[in-house]
């Protein structure tokens, strides 16, 4: 964010939303970070790709838990896919989609620190959990920073059950993404993250509206929805906790378009009679 982007009216929209995103019911919906009823929730081992999920009861199901969390855009790397660096499996097995959201120092934002070091710690106390590596998101000018992420592809001896989704134009145009993968991996429905923008109705409801996630930069105050996974890394025993991205919706653009920097223009013959004196 540049001189010109306007912070504090930045941190007065991003406090107003939070705090209305805490009020939302949760029956149907994601709650937010901070609305999460932790005591509800297990961490449930799976098989297929082995890992550890937080998972929520629901009548006789479980029910994977979703959250939300709404900041301003400080880092992110985000389709589309237009060429790789490598084709080899090494390097395909990680690329991902990644998020970095600020509050700009906002308390309501940083706020999320304590269910998610709640959550580290429901983890950690997990049976079979020797060593769990705790989130790392980094800071933005010195403040608190929450960060979400998902790999692109699964590889495909962890799930061969499961079908390849394709990936649609605007996440891999040129096919990139779908060569590399080869036969070795796959997109699977947790490799799937969704891209919108939210609109409010007249009626004061809100909807999703499908966004290509090339419109999304830095400055934008954006909601994300993550789950929360933890990977064997290592010796058994030993995992990594990840907050997994799975959708991100657009709030509002004006802040970083307010704050653009027009394009100066230079006068030639101006200069040119400048340099003539």
């Amino acid at each position: 964010m540049n001189w010109r982007y306007k912070k504090d009216e930045a941190r007065l929209r991003l406090d107003s939303y939070i705090q209305d995103l805490c009020q939302v019911p949760v029956d149907g919906a994601s709650p937010s970070l901070g609305a999460l009823q932790l005591e509800e929730c297990d961490v449930v081992r799976f098989t297929g790709p082995p890992c550890l999920r937080l998972v929520r009861n629901e009548g006789d199901e479980q029910e994977e838990v979703t959250v939300r969390v709404a900041g301003i855009v400080t880092d992110k790397t985000l389709p589309p896919v237009y060429e790789l660096r490598s084709s080899k499996p090494d390097h395909v097995r990680y690329l991902r989609q990644f998020i970095r959201l600020t509050g700009l120092g906002l308390h309501t934002f940083e706020e999320n620190k304590e269910p998610l070091t709640q959550i580290f710690e429901r983890f950690r106390d997990t049976d079979g959990v020797d060593t769990l590596k705790g989130f790392d998101f980094g800071l933005y000018e010195e403040q608190y920073c929450v960060a979400l992420h998902n790999r692109y592809l699964t590889e495909r001896r962890y799930v061969p059950g499961q079908r390849h989704i394709d990936f649609p134009p605007d996440i891999d145009p040129d096919h990139a993404l779908e060569d590399a993968r080869d036969t070795e991996f796959i997109r699977t429905v947790d490799n799937v993250v969704q891209y919108a923008k939210k609109v409010q109705e007249g009626d004061g409801t809100s909807c999703y509206e499908p966004l290509a996630p090339e419109e999304f930069k830095e400055g934008d105050l954006v909601e994300a929805t993550g789950t929360f996974i933890a990977y064997p890394v290592g010796e058994e025993g030993e995992y990594k906790l990840v907050f997994c991205l799975k959708s991100l919706a657009m709030l509002t653009s004006a802040f970083r378009e307010e704050s653009r920097i027009p394009k100066r223009t230079v006068d030639v013959e101006a200069g040119r009679s400048r340099g003539r004196k």
